[in-house]
């Protein structure tokens, strides 16, 4: 059965000191984490490409605060972002590698270059919503590294749509599809027990820039704020024990899918698989996440 987790204003206040990067976090769930984080009294550095949104944080905080605009899919600017972080505060605890977006969906356009022939399609979404999370998941184990008594976390924001399909945003699900991937792939081989990998999949999530047409479609179901996702990017901060997870948020609510997967793989695989699985697993010295 997943396990449904909770946050309460008390347990954010463990945040207290912990030096915090969050990507994209001048807007939306970026900026409802640096809100939540700020106010417990964490040190945060936000990066965005806008400038006036970013300026307009430090202005209202004015302390324990700083903003680097920063393109998260180009790696030099990543970087110079982790340097100018661990500059400003030291070390650096937790990573919520946040931008995303949702647009340059081509796939379905019949475009055509100079000499008529077909256009290849926009990559900008993988770019922003994977390479970007490769790029922050390098830069923090470096830096996580420096100190490494510390226990820090690597939180990536992932979406419904790194499970379930969504179309037409294709080369969302499969950027977001691959952020899963990748919170996988690292969690069983991480360079330090000090060190967590976790994802945050936030399914409907309403904003001020959503058409009126999908809330009526919508409806009564469950959705989010941005701070209900904010709440679940922090959790790993607040709860360092877990790892290899992927935090579902609907509703707000906050629950764990990873644990119930593998519970019930014998089902969804069969019996007879899944012990091989598992025997090719420790065969090969992967263990199961901490």
């Amino acid at each position: 059965m997943a396990l449904q987790v909770k946050v309460s204003e008390q347990e954010l206040l463990k945040l207290k000191g912990k030096s915090i990067i969050i990507t994209g976090g001048a807007s939306g769930i970026g900026k409802s984490a640096v809100i939540l984080a700020h106010a417990a009294g964490a040190n945060v550095t936000v990066a965005d490409l806008s400038e006036d949104a970013g300026e307009s944080l430090l202005a209202e905080f004015k302390e324990r605060i700083l903003y680097v605009k920063a393109d998260v899919s180009s790696w030099s600017e990543v970087l110079n972002l982790f340097t100018k972080a661990f500059e400003h505060f030291g070390a650096i605890d937790v990573v919520i590698s946040n931008a995303g977006t949702h647009n340059f969906e081509t796939l379905l356009d019949d475009d055509l270059v100079e000499d008529g022939t077909l256009a290849a399609p926009s990559l900008k979404s993988i770019e922003v919503n994977l390479h970007a999370s490769a790029y922050c998941a390098k830069a923090a184990l470096h830096f996580f590294k420096k100190y490494p008594e510390r226990k820090c976390q690597l939180v990536f924001t992932g979406s419904a749509a790194s499970i379930i399909d969504t179309p037409p945003l294709f080369l969302y699900c499969a950027g977001k599809a691959g952020v899963l991937g990748l919170m996988r792939g690292m969690r069983k081989g991480l360079p330090s027990d000090k060190i967590t990998v976790n994802m945050v999949a936030p399914w409907m999530t309403l904003s001020p820039m959503m058409p009126d047409w999908i809330r009526e479609k919508w409806g009564d179901l469950p959705a989010n704020d941005s701070e209900g996702v904010a709440k679940a990017l922090l959790l790993p901060a607040l709860r360092p024990e877990l790892n290899g997870k992927t935090l579902w948020v609907a509703g707000n609510d906050i629950v764990e899918i990873e644990d119930a997967l593998d519970e019930t793989r014998p089902q969804w695989l069969g019996s007879p698989l899944s012990a091989h699985l598992d025997e090719g697993q420790k065969r090969m010295g992967i263990t199961s996440p901490k």
